[in-house]
C-alpha cells in the first residue's frame, strides 16, 4: 500500500455519491480512484483497481452491497457500508463490528469511520468481522433498536422504550414516553421486523407495544382503546380487538 489509501465510492444515487467524494477530498490520506453507480460497475472497478478502501452502498437495484463482495475473489482491505436504512443489515453490522454510515451522515460520522479504516489492524478486523456479519444476516432477528435522525445526530431508539408507532402521512411516528421521532420505514416493514410476542398491529395505522399497555378500555361493538401512557390511547380495530382478546385469553 502506498502513502494514501486508494478508495472507491459505490452508490447508485449520483448526488449521494458526489457528496461523499467531496467530503473525502478533505482527507489528504485518501485518494478516490474510481466511482461506481451500480453493483456490477463496483465489481469491475474493485477487481481492476484493488483499492484498500471501499465505501459500499447496501441498497442497489442490480446487485446489492453484499452481492458485490460475494463476487470478489478477495475482499478489499476495508469496507464501510453506507445505507439510508437497511432494516436487515443494521443489527448484522453490529454483530460483526463492521463500520457503516447511516444516511444522511455528516463529517463527524465520516471521520469516525475513516479513523477506524486507518488503524493498523483495520484489515484483520474487517476479515474477522465480515463472516460474522454475513452469518447474522441469515438469521431471523427482531429489531432491538431503530436508528433515527435527531438534529445533527443519529439516535438509536430501543424498541423496548417505544409505546406505539403511528402512520403520519408518508412517515411513521415513533412514540416513547419522553419523545417522538420519525422513520421512513412503513408500518408493514416494522410489523415484519418486530417481535410479535411484544408488538401488535392494533389498526392499519398503528402498532402498539403490548408491554406498554397499562389497560384496555372497552368500546361499543367489542372494540378497545389501548392505553399506553397517561392520556395516550390507541384505537384497536374491531378485527384486531378480536385477535387481541384471543392473544390475551380474554372472554
Amino acid at each position: 500500500m502506498g502513502d494514501k489509501l486508494r478508495a472507491i465510492v459505490v452508490d447508485d444515487e449520483e448526488r449521494a455519491r458526489r457528496r461523499l467524494v467531496r467530503m473525502l477530498e478533505e482527507w489528504h490520506d485518501v485518494e478516490v480512484v474510481a466511482e461506481a453507480a451500480s453493483g456490477i460497475e463496483a465489481v469491475a472497478a474493485i477487481r481492476k483497481l484493488s483499492p484498500e478502501l471501499v465505501f459500499l452502498d447496501v441498497q442497489m437495484p442490480d446487485l446489492d452491497g453484499f452481492g458485490v463482495l460475494a463476487q470478489l475473489p478477495h475482499p478489499p482491505r476495508y469496507v464501510v457500508f453506507t445505507t439510508a436504512y437497511d432494516r436487515y443489515a443494521i443489527d448484522a453490522f453490529a454483530v460483526g463490528a463492521i463500520d457503516y454510515l447511516l444516511k444522511p451522515f455528516g463529517e463527524r460520522e465520516l471521520a469516525r469511520a475513516m479513523e477506524r479504516a486507518m488503524e493498523r489492524n483495520a484489515a484483520q478486523r474487517f476479515q474477522d468481522g465480515y463472516p460474522r456479519m454475513m452469518a447474522s444476516l441469515d438469521k431471523p432477528r427482531w429489531l432491538e433498536r431503530i436508528p433515527v435522525s435527531w438534529l445533527k445526530d443519529i439516535v438509536l431508539v430501543p424498541v423496548a422504550s417505544i409505546t406505539h408507532f403511528e402512520a403520519d402521512h408518508e412517515m411513521v411516528a415513533i412514540h416513547t414516553a419522553g419523545a417522538t421521532y420519525s422513520t421512513d420505514m412503513t408500518l408493514s416493514d416494522l410489523e415484519s421486523r418486530l417481535d410479535p410476542d411484544h408488538f401488535f398491529r392494533a389498526h392499519r395505522k398503528a402498532i402498539v407495544n403490548l408491554d406498554r399497555v397499562v389497560r384496555l378500555e372497552r368500546l361499543e361493538g367489542g372494540r378497545y382503546l389501548a392505553v399506553v401512557a397517561e392520556g395516550v390511547r390507541v384505537e384497536v380495530s374491531r378485527q384486531a380487538s378480536k385477535r387481541l382478546r384471543e392473544l390475551l385469553g380474554l372472554p
